[in-house]
């Protein structure tokens, strides 16, 4: 563990001014480093006492200023020595000295939140990374600057106000990015860069207003069109995908879904036929998927079944990245005459519209699509296969052509 102290004229060198500065001496093993205390003014030897809290005698006419400021800085060494043992990173005396050199009242904010992004306090996905460095690009963009002190309600009502105005995002987009700014900010206040008395109220009354956003789905003629489509030699690629987004209308996945979609998940019923029984990627909640509801599946599933020896149904060769995928589905759209934005949630909506149009039940529907929440379908129920045949008994999707 590190050794943290405090030291009058650490070089021990003689001056003939009689004034000597203070410095906090940081040593681990047999390496020291010493980080020197700002001072309104240096101190003679006959003012210095070296003791815990009150290394400066009251004789010296900043006293009471001087050891509050040993004091927060030994607190800010501690609590940064303490969260970085807790996320196992490596401890040394440079990265605590940068730790200290880091703060100040003419620090920059948006270069905290750069090297937050690129030494992120914990592991982040791939995604909110993305996330975090378009806020900064943002930022950038409302304020060349921004220095710790500046930070309060009426700069974050500003940033808001300037991304939907000047940057012209929805109000999903700009709360997204509001919430990756106060994040951030959070972890500057746990950092000690911002005071306890600038957190109060900073974020009374930001909020975003964000209007609940319309679903695309395909009504039963557009997935007659979007089946019926023919494919030239040349742009197999459509065909694959074409028939990949059928078996998601089928099965009401996302795209990754089919990544994960595990043979073990696939069981043939002797009564009925082919139904999936497993955990969905998102929250992985229990699904029964009646597929024998659906003839052309099996189509699909002989066409991009992986080898005997692979723990996945569709076989890698088959799935491509979901960029890419979602740019087909397009180009697609097009062919069949289908004049919307068609990504591969699409055909999540378009499961569960075709399912509550014709007839299934909604504990049935909660329980194929793998939702736990009222808002989502109603309630979650436990139901069995018997019940998910009764619960749909009435749609027969062969008969209508999909």
């Amino acid at each position: 563990m590190p050794c943290i102290g405090v030291v009058l004229n650490w070089r021990g060198e003689p001056r003939k001014s009689g004034l000597y500065p203070v410095h906090i001496r940081i040593k681990i093993g047999n390496t020291a480093r010493y980080f020197n205390v700002p001072l309104p003014q240096k101190i003679r030897k006959e003012q210095w006492q070296g003791k815990d809290g009150n290394w400066i005698k009251n004789t010296h006419p900043f006293a009471f200023e001087i050891n509050n400021k040993i004091i927060e800085l030994k607190g800010q060494i501690n609590e940064y020595i303490k969260r970085t043992l807790n996320f196992n990173k490596p401890l040394t005396v440079e990265n605590i000295i940068a730790h200290l050199t880091n703060k100040g009242e003419n620090k920059s904010f948006l270069e905290f939140m750069d090297r937050y992004i690129k030494r992120p306090p914990e592991k982040l996905e791939p995604n909110t990374i993305k996330k975090y460095a378009t806020t900064l690009t943002h930022l950038k963009k409302f304020k060349r600057e921004i220095f710790f002190t500046e930070i309060d309600n009426t700069l974050l009502r500003d940033f808001s106000r300037f991304m939907q105005t000047d940057l012209e995002l929805g109000g999903a987009a700009t709360k997204k990015y509001l919430e990756a700014f106060k994040k951030v900010i959070r972890h500057a206040r746990r950092e000690n860069y911002i005071s306890p008395q600038q957190m109060e109220f900073l974020f009374d009354g930001v909020k975003v207003r964000v209007e609940k956003a319309k679903r695309t789905f395909l009504d039963l003629n557009e997935v007659k069109r979007w089946k019926a489509v023919h494919f030239e030699p040349d742009y197999q690629y459509l065909e694959r995908d074409r028939d990949l987004f059928l078996f998601q209308v089928y099965t009401g996945y996302y795209y990754k879904d089919l990544l994960i979609f595990t043979k073990d998940h696939l069981q043939m019923d002797e009564e009925y036929g082919h139904i999936i029984l497993g955990a969905r990627d998102k929250n992985g909640n229990q699904t029964i998927i009646p597929l024998f509801k659906f003839p052309y599946a099996q189509t699909i599933l002989e066409k991009y079944r992986s080898r005997a020896g692979d723990k996945l149904v569709f076989d890698k060769r088959f799935l491509i990245e979901e960029p890419v995928y979602n740019r087909h589905l397009k180009e697609i759209a097009k062919l069949a005459g289908i004049h919307k934005n068609i990504t591969n949630k699409v055909a999540r909506h378009t499961n569960a519209q075709l399912w509550i149009r014709y007839g299934a039940e909604g504990a049935v529907l909660s329980k194929m699509m793998g939702h736990t929440k009222q808002e989502t379908t109603r309630n979650y129920y436990d139901v069995n296969l018997p019940e998910i045949v009764e619960g749909t008994k009435r749609v027969d999707f062969g008969a209508m052509g999909i």
